[in-house]
């Protein structure tokens, strides 16, 4: 349960990032069918997420048959609580993240080839960058989920509720109207990402603790 809710929050999360925003501009702004563009994108970024899962379910197959297999929820819990303090005092960007940049004729383009590859791209979740650390725990989580192929599942689940998030008309409207609002120093959309982050972390630690 708790490695699909990191999966379905880092999709959630990753709304709030440059790519994230390019892409509610790009299906905006597309000349060709919306509804064909969005089924590429989310169709190639479902493939994305479960690439991404098979080789962190590979990873999990082998920490299996080794001793780390027997401290898991103590690895779990203790970089939850390190992911916990980099959000709270705002220093994820430490962390590893890609950093591809779209280019940005793939924006003023927005056909079914920039669906696909931005699909693709983006359903990896590896290769660009990636805000908060949720993404991070999901990674964790899913390194250590038993049985293995159940990061595969999680890894597919996170490409087709990121792909599927950025298609809704009404989610990027949404997401545009938090853009204009402020929470002190932060966006809406960034504040309700930060709590939810948050939340989700704290509730994952207790669980795994109980």
């Amino acid at each position: 349960m708790l490695l699909f809710m990191f999966a379905v929050g880092a999709a959630m999360a990753s709304v709030d990032t440059t790519c994230g925003l390019n892409v509610l501009g790009s299906l905006d702004s597309t000349k060709v069918s919306k509804f064909k563009y969005a089924l590429v994108y989310i169709a190639t970024c479902t493939l994305g997420g479960a690439v991404t899962g098979l080789a962190v379910g590979g990873i999990n197959y082998v920490l299996k048959l080794t001793p780390a297999g027997l401290y898991q929820n103590y690895v779990i819990v203790v970089l939850l609580v390190v992911f916990l303090v980099l959000e709270l005092i705002q220093k994820s960007g430490i962390l590893p993240s890609g950093n591809f940049i779209v280019p940005s004729e793939w924006i003023k383009a927005a056909g079914y080839r920039s669906a696909a590859l931005w699909g693709l791209i983006l359903g990896l979740g590896f290769i660009t960058l990636q805000v908060g650390v949720l993404f991070h725990a999901y990674i964790v989580v899913s390194l250590f989920a038993a049985p293995w192929w159940l990061s595969l599942l999680a890894g597919a689940t996170f490409g087709m509720v990121r792909g599927t998030l950025f298609s809704l008309p009404l989610m990027r409207s949404i997401v545009y109207r938090m853009l204009k609002r402020r929470v002190y120093s932060f966006t809406l959309l960034t504040a309700v990402r930060l709590t939810a982050s948050m939340l989700l972390i704290m509730g994952a630690i207790i669980c795994i603790i109980s």
